[in-house]
């Protein structure tokens, strides 16, 4: 009995967390959204420009002044309010925990924002903005439409490197209360399919490639230069592959 009354008080406990959480993060993202139309806004109505042209080409420039200050305050709330994440398995109420439910609180205004899909899509905003949340990156990474890092500051990207439309790459699991907190490691010349999904832990080779609607569960290590698909992810073999489909074909 007692069990059970300290294992709903903990959740209580977690729940009130999460609350107050969430509501320091709204206000933060509606207090991040104002600065960064602030200045565009002003600008904009300040010009009192009569011709279309000029017209769109301030909301044009103000959207891209706004991205900027948008991807800024996150960068400098990261490495104020957080700092580096640490990597291991902590209970989700601990203080080393803490930070990890900060800096997803800041990376999910950044996905959730309509600043997101200019981010992936510009190369220069890009850079800044993931390596600004702690990823290591190179200027050749490539990302498809919608795809989800939810903790850029656990990955280590190699050069030439594209990631497919919604793929995801996360480098955290949450279970029985217990945050696990892992690096996720992608070598050079990596491709990976559209919809696949890279848990925590993993380690991906030079070359390898990860097949569309795949997942390469946490702690696997593909060598390099090697086709994984399926879920769970697997080698796929393919002197196998065309050996089965000789004897089909008699």
């Amino acid at each position: 009995m007692l069990g059970v009354m300290n294992m709903d008080e903990k959740r209580k406990t977690e729940g009130y967390v999460f609350f107050l959480v969430d509501t320091i993060t709204l206000i933060f993202e509606i207090g991040v959204y104002f600065f960064s139309f602030l200045g565009p806004g002003v600008l904009l109505f300040s010009l009192k420009a009569e011709s279309p042209v000029i017209i769109v080409l301030s909301v044009i420039l103000g959207w891209l002044v706004a991205a900027s200050v948008f991807i800024g305050l996150l960068i400098f709330s990261m490495r104020i309010l957080v700092g580096k994440v640490p990597f291991g398995r902590f209970f989700i109420t601990s203080s080393k925990a803490s930070r990890w439910i900060i800096a997803d609180r800041l990376v999910k205004i950044g996905n959730r924002s309509p600043f997101r899909a200019l981010i992936n899509d510009i190369s220069f905003l890009r850079y800044i903005y993931y390596r600004g949340m702690g990823a290591k990156i190179d200027s050749t990474l490539l990302l498809g439409q919608r795809v989800v890092m939810p903790d850029p500051w656990a990955l280590s990207i190699g050069s030439h490197v594209l990631i497919g439309d919604e793929a995801i790459v996360s480098g955290h699991k949450v279970e029985h209360s217990v945050v696990t907190l892992e690096p996720v490691e992608i070598g050079d010349d990596v491709l990976i399919g559209a919809r696949a999904v890279v848990l925590a832990g993993v380690k991906i080779g030079n070359g390898a490639i990860i097949g569309a609607n795949s997942v390469v569960t946490r702690g696997t290590v593909v060598p390099d230069n090697e086709v994984w698909i399926g879920n769970p992810a697997r080698k796929l073999d393919l002197f196998g592959a065309l050996k089965d489909r000789k004897a089909l074909r008699g």
